[in-house]
């Protein structure tokens, strides 16, 4: 066809991600022109215009990536722990799930920095700029003391909760343990966050299984032989920075 100028060509209105464009490569060294297809164009500029900081240490400071214009923070808080157990027969309730916040920032709202902090354990809370945005702990698991009382158990702690995102997602609550009979009973099972599960139920005579990564909650434990027993461990949080530089 006869030479055109681009802007005498005709308009695709709604172009597939098959078609063609024209790519002018190595511009500062020996530019050539060469096609690439829009779904490949598409995704080199998504990809590359991403950037995502993992805040994992339990305090520090948010410094955004140079000519962030957005960033997601989903922040996470830590699981609550299982109750350990120290009587001859018992069982526990496992720890509920961390909270969790999330909130889409400009550059504005951060500015040069934010100081952060990630709940390593049970009771700390993970946040940004102190109250800007909030995922709390979960809280522990209870222990039901000596009993051998069929159907006798323990509550599990409280879901974390959550202020200042634009969803503030509560943790799931830890389950209750129970006694079945004078020889055996479970723990409860850990309540979840929004990105970690809970330490599974444990059965008789057993210790209380952790939570995962983020924020699950550690399970509860069951002895009827006399035997000390630790609660699962709940999960530390974290704060995940998606940063939007376009």
């Amino acid at each position: 066809m006869a030479d055109q100028k681009i802007t005498a060509l005709t308009d695709l209105p709604v172009p597939a991600l098959a078609d063609l464009v024209a790519i002018v490569d190595d511009v500062a060294g020996t530019p050539i022109t060469k096609k690439a297809t829009l779904e490949n164009l598409i995704a080199a500029l998504a990809l590359g215009n991403v950037v995502v900081q993992i805040l994992s240490s339990s305090s520090g400071t948010y410094t955004p990536t140079a000519k962030m214009k957005k960033v997601w923070m989903i922040a996470v808080g830590p699981g609550g722990d299982g109750a350990a157990i120290t009587a001859a027969d018992e069982a526990s309730g496992g720890g509920g799930g961390g909270g969790t916040a999330i909130k889409l920032f400009t550059a504005a709202d951060i500015g040069a920095s934010k100081p952060y902090t990630v709940g390593q354990s049970s009771g700390n809370n993970t946040t940004l700029n102190t109250s800007t945005l909030v995922a709390n702990s979960g809280a522990n698991g209870s222990a039901s003391g000596l009993s051998t009382t069929l159907g006798a158990g323990a509550a599990g702690g409280a879901g974390g909760t959550a202020s200042g995102g634009d969803l503030n997602i509560p943790g799931e609550p830890g389950e209750r343990a129970i006694i079945y009979s004078t020889t055996h009973g479970s723990g409860g099972k850990g309540g979840s966050s929004a990105f970690g599960n809970g330490g599974a139920q444990s059965g008789s005579e057993a210790a209380g299984n952790n939570g995962t990564a983020y924020g699950g909650g550690g399970g509860g434990a069951h002895t009827a032989t006399d035997v000390n027993r630790s609660g699962g461990t709940g999960a530390a949080g974290v704060i995940y920075a998606i940063e939007f530089l376009n």
